[in-house]
């Protein structure tokens, strides 16, 4: 009994030693390097420019830079109001900046909470520093810049630590804790919530209503009865139905100016092609970026993760990757677009369920790299291998994973995603000079740094770059949400004059 107990307090020191060692690295190597990578993100000044709009006109919903005017609402405002809050402080991109790194720190905690409900402590620990040098999130952070979806998930995974205890316990603190942590999820990225609640709530309530079963097995605590198992399900439904509506109501409430704008304010838009939408056998540079990538090492243990995913006890765990992982395939296969329908499937990104996949299946890559490094694996490779070829596999592990993430924050310099840094002074200072604010310029060539340019001006512009807020018909009836990529779409761009002359 004294031995148990002395390695499980082991266990617990190994653990927190690994979270701890998370942190830091997290630290460490986003704080290092993401100020030199977010200004050739995909996203980041499009997030800077609504935090601009909330720094200088805090209670107007309506930004008239961009599209003729749109409704400020039409995205969730936490991480914009944040940076806004700092920016007289930080300015509008180091404010951007500390908000990124402080919240790859609560992701860090997510992932490690949120793994300890899966597997053991010590595995835990291995997934918390894994999560740092995660393909899919090193790919979302330094290259999409995806910082609202981020915080999004990053909350939502701390939230299910506090469900799956409450619903084991039934303690009102992990309520309070799990709603509050549902409350910022919201805020920050609704889509998070809403694909949340099915991919990782519903998954932990059912994991909550296993594990009691088992406990109350009184004859073998390793079995689960199906009988058992049904009884507490019956009795979980009420108790699920009111966290349901409860978490209904918050969500409304935290986002209520976003709810009402999208009921009241519906427009009809051409979808726009995405490249998670496409098939990745036919373009495989596509297959690269939104699969590949994301998946990274774990592809070659992906076997493992599925098999000990739908052991009895993960079996709703097992279900919700499953599903991900092959709605992540995109047009590959036909399946996403029969389980999504033709609507959701032409709107939606796929490659934010690649991410969440991911994110499911790294507390059992930590329990594999448990079982690698101080496990069975490890005794199966020394006692047939030898302990060299045992420091060969483990030490080809490290390097492939840490190369694969210096590859990912140095991809810009391979392979542009923006063009060349612009600096914008000298055209805010001539938009500022004789009045020439009062008359709308175009930035063309520009990229997604247009958006760094209207965050520096009051001049308005009929382009813009947030698809969402296309409201002029010659946009929503065009597959582009910046007039400069018209070009690449061939007779849907071009074919005819995008302004035409009205009386």
């Amino acid at each position: 009994m004294s031995s148990q107990l002395f390695n499980l307090n082991r266990d617990k020191e190994i653990s927190r030693y690994c979270f701890y060692v998370a942190l830091l690295l997290s630290l460490v190597f986003n704080g290092s390097t993401f100020y030199f990578t977010f200004p050739h993100t995909y996203d980041s000044f499009v997030h800077i420019f609504f935090a601009d709009h909330y720094a200088k006109t805090w209670f107007d919903n309506w930004e008239y830079r961009w599209y003729t005017g749109f409704i400020i609402n039409s995205y969730p405002p936490l991480v914009h109001q944040v940076v806004a809050i700092l920016s007289p402080y930080l300015g509008l991109k180091l404010a951007y900046y500390c908000w990124a790194v402080l919240v790859q720190l609560v992701f860090v905690r997510g992932i490690y909470y949120f793994s300890q409900i899966l597997v053991d402590r010590r595995s835990a620990g291995i997934a918390a520093i894994l999560a740092v040098f995660s393909g899919s999130m090193v790919e979302a952070l330094h290259i999409f810049g995806q910082v609202p979806s981020i915080t999004g998930l990053s909350f939502l995974l701390n939230a299910c630590h506090e469900i799956y205890f409450w619903f084991r316990t039934k303690k009102k603190r992990f309520l309070i804790m799990g709603l509050s942590f549902l409350s910022v999820t919201t805020a920050a990225h609704h889509v998070t919530t809403i694909f949340g609640m099915i991919f990782f709530i519903l998954p932990v309530i059912g994991l909550a209503v296993i594990d009691n079963s088992y406990e109350k097995n009184e004859h073998n605590k390793q079995i689960l009865r199906f009988s058992t198992f049904f009884k507490n399900t019956l009795k979980t439904i009420p108790r699920a139905i009111v966290f349901g509506i409860t978490v209904i109501a918050i969500c409304i409430t935290v986002v209520f100016p976003y709810w009402y704008w999208s009921k009241t304010d519906p427009i009809n838009q051409v979808s726009i092609p995405h490249g998670s939408r496409a098939s990745f056998i036919e373009q495989t540079d596509m297959g690269l970026i939104f699969f590949l990538i994301p998946w990274g090492i774990m592809l070659f243990f992906l076997s493992y993760i599925l098999t000990r995913s739908w052991e009895r006890r993960y079996t709703f765990i097992g279900l919700s990757l499953t599903l991900a992982f092959i709605l992540g395939t995109g047009g590959t296969t036909p399946i996403p677009i029969k389980l999504l329908g033709e609507t959701a499937f032409n709107i939606l990104t796929l490659d934010r369920f690649t991410f969440w996949g991911t994110m499911l299946a790294l507390p059992f890559f930590g329990l594999f790299v448990n079982e690698l490094v101080t496990g069975s694996y490890r005794k199966f490779l020394i006692k047939h291998f030898g302990k060299t070829f045992f420091i060969f596999i483990v030490g080809t592990l490290a390097v492939l994973l840490i190369s694969n993430n210096i590859l990912l924050v140095n991809m810009n310099t391979y392979r542009p995603f923006q063009p060349k840094n612009i600096d914008v002074k000298p055209i805010v200072q001539f938009l500022e000079r004789d009045q020439h604010y009062e008359w709308r310029y175009l930035a063309l060539g520009f990229g997604d740094q247009m958006a760094w340019l209207s965050a520096n001006t009051n001049a308005l512009t009929v382009d813009g770059n947030y698809h969402s807020a296309r409201r002029l018909p010659e946009f929503t009836t065009r597959p582009v949400e910046r007039l400069e990529n018209s070009k690449y779409k061939g007779e849907d761009g071009v074919s005819e004059r995008i302004f035409s002359k009205r009386r």
